[in-house]
């Protein structure tokens, strides 16, 4: 069995995707740092480089904290 490598969706990257997130929890922190996506299909996934996903991080993260504290 041959495994394909991903490359990273973000327009103009031709990087190999080393992690994969939520195309609907990455819109707004995506729109924050300026990227955009390459991919224009109706994708649930965006596959992302180290350097890229590393932009996004903290946005992320402070998304997953404001939605947790909805839950208590």
């Amino acid at each position: 069995m041959v495994t394909k490598k991903k490359n990273c969706d973000i327009e103009n990257c031709t990087q190999e995707s080393k992690k994969t997130v939520s195309r609907e929890k990455a819109g707004s922190a995506l729109k924050e740092a300026g990227l955009d996506v390459a991919i224009r299909e109706k994708k649930t996934k965006i596959h992302l480089c180290a350097e890229h996903y590393r932009k996004i991080k903290k946005k992320l993260k402070k998304d997953r904290e404001i939605e947790r504290l909805r839950w208590g």
